[in-house]
């Protein structure tokens, strides 16, 4: 992108689907490898177990995702993704200009999981009522096989092999470029990412902290945790901060055009 010598912000958004996944990769991997850091957001089938068929004869008390202690959390995470798939993952870069501000460029990976799943419907409904395309997710979704087997036996599709490879191949780009990764309340994500195109899940929170350590040793930032240490007992979702945000560089904007108007009038009189 060519721009002035007074840069300024832009955002660009772009759906990556089975179809453009491959004339993307290069443009992806450049934006990764130019960013200052990048944040990774998903969407899944599930958060948890609930009304499950008693057919399945899931023991419940290893599906507990808020469970208080954090082992016995993870563990209900790690079966949950495992059982689960995401539906979608997004990933922005965020690009410094030369005047400090940043070009975004955000890609919204569609995905479709091939492997025979577990769908919550809350979770499906959620998707739906928030705007999700659950047609073009089963149309366009770019095909994937989780876990540690990538080409099971039972695909012979090279499309559906090269589409999982060229996501995974994102995704060691972004490993590769060691850049700090910025979630909102994403050991989820986390989780889910990992099972999806590194697993498997390690059986320790403790191993799959040390890991992710490993992955991204730039560090790991969750603003949804940044935002409950520095203003405790306030809201913390992410809407709320956005606007929250967002209303704070407005008042800061107005501030900075008033304290400029005061010092052109100063100037003029002193003139």
């Amino acid at each position: 992108m060519q721009t002035s010598a007074a840069e300024t912000a832009s955002a660009i958004y772009t759906d990556v689907t089975r179809e453009n996944i491959q004339p993307l990769f290069s443009d992806i991997a450049k934006q990764i490898s130019l960013a200052e850091f990048v944040a990774v957001d998903t969407e899944f089938t599930g958060l948890g177990l609930s009304n499950a068929s008693p057919v399945f004869r899931f023991d419940t008390a290893d599906w507990l995702t808020r469970a208080t202690d954090m082992r016995d959390m993870y563990k209900g995470m790690a079966n949950v993704a495992k059982t689960h798939a995401l539906v979608s993952m997004g990933l922005s870069t965020f690009v410094r200009t030369s005047d400090g501000m940043f070009h975004v460029y955000s890609f919204n990976f569609i995905l479709q999981e091939q492997s025979t799943h577990l769908v919550s419907p809350a979770s499906i409904a959620f998707l739906a009522q928030n705007g999700f395309d659950l047609g073009k997710q089963a149309l366009q979704g770019i095909r994937y096989f989780s876990g540690p087997n990538p080409h099971p036996v039972e695909s012979r599709s090279e499309e559906i092999n090269l589409e999982g490879d060229l996501l995974r191949k994102v995704l060691f780009a972004l490993v590769r470029a060691k850049k700090p990764l910025v979630i909102h309340n994403g050991l989820f994500d986390l989780v889910y990412i990992y099972q999806s195109f590194f697993g498997p899940l390690p059986d320790s929170h403790e191993s799959f902290v040390f890991d992710l350590h490993t992955l991204f040793p730039a560090g790991i930032y969750d603003t949804k945790l940044i935002a409950e240490s520095l203003d405790p007992g306030t809201a913390s979702f992410l809407a709320y901060l956005y606007h929250k945000s967002e209303r704070i560089h407005r008042q800061r904007r107005e501030q900075a055009i008033e304290a400029l108007s005061i010092k052109q009038t100063k100037i003029l009189v002193r003139e």
